[in-house]
Formats: C-alpha cells, sequence, structure tokens
C-alpha cells in the first residue's frame, strides 16, 4: 500500500505532474483545483452542465487581438 504525497505542500507544478500519473485520484484533482483557484480567486469556475466552447472562443478572441 502506497502513502498518497500531502497536496498541501506540493507546488502546483508538481501537483499537476502527480494528476498525470495518477489520472484517478480525484482527491488530488480537487487539491489541484483548489490551488488554482487560491491562486486566481477571481477566476469563472463553470459547472459541468455549461458549455464552456464559447468563453473560450471569446478567451481566444481577445489574446488574438491583444497581440494585434
Amino acid at each position: 500500500m502506497s502513502v498518497k504525497p500531502d497536496f498541501a505542500t506540493m507546488t502546483t507544478i508538481e501537483l499537476r505532474a502527480y494528476i498525470i500519473e495518477h489520472r484517478d485520484d480525484e482527491e488530488a484533482l480537487q487539491a489541484y483545483l483548489d490551488k488554482l483557484h487560491q491562486q486566481k480567486p477571481r477566476s469563472r469556475v463553470y459547472k459541468p452542465e455549461e458549455d464552456v466552447a464559447e468563453a473560450i472562443a471569446e478567451y481566444l478572441k481577445g489574446k488574438i487581438n491583444k497581440e494585434i
């Protein structure tokens, strides 16, 4: 039986790497999302039933306009 790492002490990059290696670990995923939200508390959180395609398109459109 392996011991899970302490997600609270891991960096965002370390957590991301751990999640990639352990894709079925929902506790790690939640810790990662919580850490991201702490870093950018004003970021929008979408519900699973919401279609984010439009939001992504608007984001990319704004990013392209800034580069021009």
